[in-house]
This record gives C-alpha cells, sequence and structure tokens, in this order.
C-alpha cells in the first residue's frame, strides 16, 4: 500500500466545514483509491509526528500567509525544505504553493491587483502543456480560486506551468515539486458559497458569474501518478 501524508494548513471556515466538511478529507474521496493509505496532519495545530519517506506529500490551502509570524509556519517551512533536499514528491495547493515557493527562494505578497476569487481562465506555458501534471488539459482551462496573496520572482531553476491574468498559477522544480495557486479539490458548489461568504465580508470579486471546472480535479490524480502512488 502507497502512502500520501496530506499536510492540513487550517480548518478553512465553519460554514464551509460545517456543510461539507474539512477540505482535506475531500482529496482522499476525490481520488477514490483504496490501495492508498492517506494520513492527515494537522500542522497549524503543530502535528510535526510525519513520516518523511512517505511516497507523497500534499501541503493544503490556508486562511494564514506563509509572512505571518506563527509557530507552525516557521516549523511548516523547516519541514518543506526537509522534503525538498530529500527529493520528496510534493504537492502544494493554494498556501502550499506559496510555502514551496518560499522554500525554493521565491517572493510571496498580497497581490496588488486584489483577490481572486471564484474561477478564473488559466493560461498553460508550452512547458505546461508537456507537464504530466496537466495531462488532458488544454493550454486554457477554468479552475477555481480564493487567495489574495501571489508568487513573484520564482528562480529560474523553476519550470513555469502556468499563469492567470493576476499571478502564477503553477510551477515545478525537478520534476518532484508541484505547486498550484488554484484549488484543484474545490467543488463549484463549496466555490460559490465561499465567493458568498467573502462577498458579504466585503472582498470584491472580478466576476460573480461561477464557470464549471471540469478538469482541476485531474491535478491531484495526475500528480499521483507522476509520484507512482496512483
Amino acid at each position: 500500500m502507497k502512502n500520501v501524508v496530506i499536510l492540513s494548513n487550517g480548518p478553512g471556515l465553519t460554514e464551509i466545514i460545517n456543510k461539507y466538511g474539512h477540505s482535506s478529507d475531500w482529496i482522499p474521496r476525490i481520488i477514490n483509491n483504496n490501495s492508498i493509505n492517506f494520513t492527515i496532519k494537522k500542522v497549524y495545530e503543530n502535528d510535526f509526528d510525519i513520516d518523511i519517506d512517505a511516497d507523497a506529500y500534499i501541503l493544503t490551502g490556508s486562511k494564514y500567509s506563509i509572512y505571518d509570524d506563527i509557530d507552525w509556519i516557521l516549523k511548516l517551512i523547516n519541514f518543506t525544505k526537509k522534503l525538498i533536499k530529500n527529493q520528496r514528491y510534493v504537492l502544494g495547493i493554494c498556501f502550499g504553493h506559496q510555502v514551496l515557493a518560499h522554500c525554493l527562494g521565491a517572493k510571496v505578497k498580497k497581490n496588488k491587483l486584489g483577490w481572486e476569487l471564484g474561477s478564473y481562465k488559466i493560461n498553460l506555458t508550452e512547458k505546461g502543456l508537456n507537464n504530466k501534471l496537466f495531462e488532458g488539459f488544454s493550454s486554457q482551462e477554468i479552475v477555481y480560486e480564493s487567495h489574495q496573496d501571489t508568487v513573484l520572482d520564482l528562480p529560474d531553476s523553476v519550470d513555469i506551468l502556468a499563469d492567470s491574468i493576476k499571478s502564477n498559477q503553477s510551477f515545478s522544480f525537478n520534476e518532484k515539486i508541484f505547486g498550484v495557486q488554484f484549488h484543484p479539490e474545490f467543488s463549484k458548489e463549496v466555490t460559490r458559497m465561499l465567493m458568498d461568504l467573502r462577498i458579504a465580508k466585503g472582498i470584491s470579486v472580478d466576476s460573480n458569474d461561477l464557470l464549471d471546472s471540469p478538469k482541476s480535479h485531474s491535478v491531484l490524480k495526475n500528480f499521483l501518478n507522476i509520484a507512482g502512488v496512483n
């Protein structure tokens, strides 16, 4: 049996949890493979008793920012650097994407162009189209987003796989480290509820229309295929 560790970086919004559960629980359901043992570690509760030799790791999103001076975030950065040094397979989602970028030498800042909240078109680069992470994708696809921080100044050692009009959307490093700024684990229903909750708190959106994202779930399966897990 293969072992995949999900590093949960926060519980998410209470309203979402009450209706749909924790986002870290959605990933195993999407993969739906009984030959994979998923272990969820709540690192936001300082649970760092983590197997360093798992077959793959997934870093989830978070309400926090990479530059927040919080003890567990500093520990997460150090642990992630260890994963990179040990050449483990890692997928970072949203906040996780930013953690990976930071560990590789990039900058993470609040996006001057504002939030990306809802459905957005991403544009795959030539490297993205040829990368197995985006197998089955066309050059432009719709994905679901919920973030205000963005990755800047990625080093030359990193391959840019996708961008949107506002931010970097995906990169890879050594074909083992992968970051996606969007949320491949989100459903349309979750995204709609998240949009409504954030709009009610005064966050502006580029469009209130929510498009279908038929292919984004496959990023999770593609990553595990790359890692030889799925």
